[in-house]
């Protein structure tokens, strides 16, 4: 079928809800649909160049719309300018593409396009505007109770909780995120690039982090640097972050950096991952708890790097909070910690590093549990499988 995805994202960006938003349209895609994003358009690679920037094939259409500055500030924000605009230009899309399924995420008056006979499937990842008593909560329920919404995906049991009694009439998914199956790296391969690119050769043994950084620690960034200093005889890679960001933290370490083993690389292509998580013995994923009104469970709670790790069959140490409850079990398929205590991290991490056995066991136990899962195809299933309204959309040869 013909699946239209909405969203008022920017492409390209270093935000990680593009990325997620980039691998569901190519798994869409690899499941058999014709698939079109529509989303804005800002600065950096376009056409092919898009697709490679985000590791992806790059088998769906993509539509970006720029949206004029005086529309794009302060005061047409507040009136839903941008939202606005990016309705009426996907408009046309309505006609050329002739969508079978509105797939839609991080939107509001964008919506509005949207005729009311298409079945729209709306994923969230926190309550975003549906728990809010603000114009935006009102203006995305009145939407939502207008449209043809067929179903609401989450990637948490925690969210569907939150979100049942806002809409108790609605069909509501519990869809995990996924990570694409691991490419095989030939042996050669992998020692060039570890020669090329893997800093701090002196140390036998490498943990590491790949993914967004922030400035206010939500990801544990600090966590990370506070765990380098009391674990001496390996190396911390942090992978990810936009300058700014890289060099907030690369200041921040210098007090915790005294056995020279903390380095950061900046974002790379998404491409490049498989070859920095073949490298490590262990990976983090150190997120910490920080609850607000639209997130009362806490920020960022749907982690895209944790079915990657397990994809690679890594041994794991996380932050023991609800969201990374959801996906693993301590001391099957990851060892859990206490979010705030880089003692615990240490300990972990060193009980990882030496006891070959426990590591191998647990990392055994994630690769099962993501081919169980946590694969793209898995995903899909459980997003279009029973939804109602698109038996005749999910037809063979529809």
């Amino acid at each position: 079928m013909n699946v239209l995805y909405l969203s008022r994202a920017i492409f390209p960006s270093g935000a990680t809800h593009t990325l997620s938003i980039m691998r569901m349209c190519q798994a869409l895609a690899d499941s058999g649909h014709r698939v079109a994003l529509c989303g804005r358009e800002g600065t950096g690679a376009s056409g092919p160049d898009l697709f490679e920037s985000y590791g992806m094939r790059g088998t769906f259409d993509v539509h970006l719309f720029k949206i004029v500055r005086w529309l794009d500030n302060r005061f047409g924000r507040r009136l839903f300018l941008p939202s606005l605009a990016l309705a009426l230009r996907s408009h046309r899309l309505f006609r050329t593409f002739k969508p079978d399924l509105i797939y839609s995420r991080l939107t509001l008056l964008e919506l509005l396009a949207v005729p009311k006979h298409l079945p729209l499937i709306f994923e969230m990842h926190n309550l975003g505007h549906a728990g809010q008593p603000t114009l935006e909560g009102r203006l995305f329920r009145w939407i939502m109770g207008r449209k043809n919404v067929v179903r609401v995906v989450v990637t948490t049991n925690a969210l569907k909780h939150h979100l049942q009694p806002i809409f108790p009439d609605q069909d509501i998914q519990v869809a995990r995120l996924s990570a694409e199956h691991p490419q095989a790296i030939a042996d050669d391969e992998l020692t060039r690039f570890r020669d090329a690119n893997l800093r701090g050769k002196q140390f036998t043994q490498h943990v590491g982090y790949t993914g967004y950084l922030d400035d206010s620690g939500l990801r544990g960034t600090d966590i990370i640097c506070q765990t380098a200093s009391l674990t001496p005889h390996a190396a911390f890679h942090i992978v990810g972050g936009e300058p700014d960001k890289v060099a907030h933290w690369r200041d921040y370490a210098k007090d915790y950096n005294q056995h020279r083993n903390i380095f950061f690389y900046g974002h790379r292509n998404p491409s490049q991952m498989p070859h920095f998580l073949s490298c490590f013995d262990v990976v983090l994923a150190p997120l910490q708890l920080r609850t607000a009104p639209h997130a009362p469970d806490g920020l960022n709670m749907s982690p895209l790097k944790i079915p990657q790790y397990m994809s690679f069959a890594k041994p794991i140490v996380a932050s023991d909070l609800v969201a990374h409850r959801e996906l693993l079990e301590h001391d099957r398929t990851a060892l859990l910690v206490e979010a705030s205590n880089p003692s615990a991290w240490s300990e972990a991490i060193s009980r990882l590093l030496a006891d070959n056995k426990l590591g191998a066991r647990l990392a055994e136990a994630a690769r099962a549990a993501y081919l169980a899962e946590f694969t793209p195809e898995q995903r899909i299933q459980r997003i279009l499988n029973g939804a109602p309204g698109l038996n005749r959309a999910l037809a063979p040869g529809a």
